[in-house]
């Protein structure tokens, strides 16, 4: 996210509540996350998003018939 992003969702999030305290530590978290996401091997992403995949298509789910 570059600088004016980050500007730009932190007058958002401070518009809509947050404390600056609150808004950091999303930006920590929301970077951390990247980070970890970015570090998985190749195989893993793709399990991930095929996994994802199949949730938001409905032949996933957690209902045991």
């Amino acid at each position: 996210m570059n600088q004016m992003d980050y500007k730009q969702v932190f007058e958002m999030l401070y518009r809509a509540g947050f404390s600056v305290p609150e808004i950091n530590r999303l930006y920590r978290f929301r970077r951390n996350y990247r980070e970890c996401e970015m570090d998985r091997p190749p195989v893993d992403r793709r399990r991930l998003e095929f996994v994802r995949w199949l949730v938001a298509t409905g032949r996933l789910t957690d209902h045991i018939p």
